[in-house]
């Protein structure tokens, strides 16, 4: 077929090649480790410790040019050449490059985050990787490629959305995915940078809190995902002819154009006798080289039963539509298949949702083993207060003695999200407003419907700058059992002494956690926990 041909019947082409729709393809060396494909399909039996770990993602906006600049100063040539870059992610959050004293085959990324509290330290590292120049470069060329399409060579209106990852992962240092995504015309906005940050699983078992809950070998690998959209009727004969099987079978896939992604190419060959057909992908650069990202074989019995599954789905989409517009179930059907040591891993999932088709291929490369870094622990210090698990002292304790019914006296204090909120708009003190529920009758937005407190309070002047003011009875005497006080503090001086309600900013109690009342005068102590929205 000609790059002449109408886009969309080239599109339709693409996914009905048989199971390409979202096809995830590895590529290089690879060995026993699971790999993490498109559907995470491939991955063994989960640790059964328990384990942990954070992260976050974030995009940069950027143009093409300064897109590819950033990450040639990462992964590409110019880091290669020792012009290494720092990428400012956004305030207090940086994506940096820096040179691997053990090997000039690779670079170290390091992703590092200012806390917006202060709390020490104040700089921590989220994720420290390495990353070879040998997949950075296929990376920057793959990602020029598909820039280069959208903009020289493609009507704006045929664009299908795309997404190509460099993936790094490893147990000591975390995970860092670059992405650079384009969501195609419908949304308007031009290609991104998207970062991913996992810090390293962590172990959580007693005595093993913020070590390495694995020590396997890091890696990385390439990953990409290109979309089409087609009729039944593409997909119907395309994925005869990708199999070999039609009357055309001797005018196979060969050097194929995947458009509206011309960069991406499909060679399909089928190997009847086996019962398989061997699928490739390349990338072409846009100087003309290729670069082989991933192959694998497909089997025609599975093949057939995907087929079966897309018609089977396509055929209810479209009666639902016909019988009523808006109606049909949006499906997904993936087809997995791989040879991790021979090539690569491949998904086809076809889509559909509100009368529209689509098939996608996600290609993964083969993981490639790097040097590992060191270790990235947690760097967050907690205080954990010495008497945490002390238990509540009894009655006698606390000067009192135990009752079938008692008074609270009330010690009012601020949380330290009050105390640091970029919302609190003046002194801590003012007068209290609050009323005690007994426990079932309260959940987390308030007292339930029809509840009464047993006892309401308004106490002038409390001050809760320091570590607490009070304590405050409450002259209301309550049967022993279980409670929740709730209530707020007016530090705006703005509320009726006759229908008091809290007002915007200021401190209010939240029920978390009650209070346990059994003895004739009970002390506790009641927290405003936030500013009122």
């Amino acid at each position: 077929m000609s790059r002449l041909a109408p886009p969309a019947l080239t599109r339709l082409v693409l996914a009905a090649a048989f199971g390409f729709g979202a096809a995830t393809v590895l590529v290089g060396g690879c060995d026993d480790t699971a790999l993490n494909t498109a559907t995470d399909i491939a991955g063994s039996r989960p640790s059964s410790d328990p384990t942990e770990w954070t992260g976050l993602s974030t995009r940069l906006e950027a143009d093409g040019d300064e897109l590819l600049g950033l990450l040639d100063g990462l992964v590409g040539p110019a880091a290669a050449g020792g012009d290494l870059d720092t990428v400012e992610l956004g305030s207090g959050l940086r994506l940096s490059a820096s040179e691997d004293s053990r090997t000039p085959e690779q670079v170290v990324l390091t992703v590092e985050m200012d806390t917006s509290t202060g709390n020490s330290p104040e700089t921590r590292t989220l994720a420290r990787v390495p990353a070879s120049f040998a997949y950075g470069s296929v990376f920057l060329d793959t990602v020029e490629a598909a820039l280069a399409s959208a903009q020289t060579e493609q009507d704006p209106d045929d664009w299908e959305p795309y997404r190509l990852e460099y993936r790094l992962r490893s147990d000591a240092g975390g995970w860092i995915t670059l992405a650079v995504v384009d969501e195609g015309s419908d949304t308007g906005s031009a290609p991104w940078l998207e970062v991913e940050v996992r810090t390293p699983r962590t172990s959580l078992l007693s005595g093993e809190v913020n070590s390495p809950a694995a020590a396997g070998e890091p890696w990385e690998s390439l990953y990409g995902l290109v979309n089409f959209t087609m009729s039944r009727d593409h997909f119907d004969f395309f994925s005869t002819r990708a199999y070999g099987l039609s009357a055309g079978a001797a005018q196979n896939f060969e050097d194929f154009l995947l458009l509206p992604h011309p960069w991406l190419r499909l060679t399909v060959t089928p190997e009847l006798d086996d019962e398989l057909v061997d699928v490739a992908f390349e990338v072409v650069t846009v100087d003309g080289r290729r670069l082989s990202l991933a192959r694998a074989p497909a089997s025609l019995v599975a093949g057939d039963q995907f087929r079966e599954d897309v018609y089977r789905m396509i055929d209810n989409m479209l009666a639902a539509e016909e019988a009523e517009a808006g109606s049909s179930v949006p499906f997904t059907v993936p087809f997995y298949y791989d040879d991790p040591a021979g090539g690569g891993v491949v998904e086809v999932i076809a889509k559909g949702e509100g009368g529209v088709f689509r098939v996608a291929y996600a290609v993964e490369s083969p993981v490639n083993v790097l040097l590992d870094t060191d270790f990235v622990a947690y760097q967050g210090v907690v205080e954990v207060p010495e008497d945490w698990d002390e238990v509540d002292p009894s009655c006698e304790e606390l000067g009192s003695e135990p009752s079938a019914q008692g008074y609270f006296d009330i010690t009012f204090a601020a949380s330290s999200t009050v105390k640091n909120s970029d919302n609190l708009d003046g002194p801590l003190e003012g007068p209290v407003w609050g009323s005690i529920f007994r426990a079932e009758d309260v959940q987390i937005d308030g007292p339930i419907d029809g509840a009464e407190a047993v006892a309401s309070f308004q106490f002038d002047d409390v001050d809760i700058s320091g570590e607490g003011d009070g304590p405050y009875r409450v002259d209301t005497p309550v049967l022993a059992g279980e409670y929740q006080v709730l209530g707020f503090m007016d530090i705006d001086g703005n509320a009726d002494p006759d229908d008091a309600e809290p007002d915007e900013n200021d401190p209010v109690m939240i029920p978390i956690g009650g209070f346990t009342l059994e003895c004739a005068e009970h002390p506790i102590t009641a927290e405003f926990a936030i500013l009122l929205p």
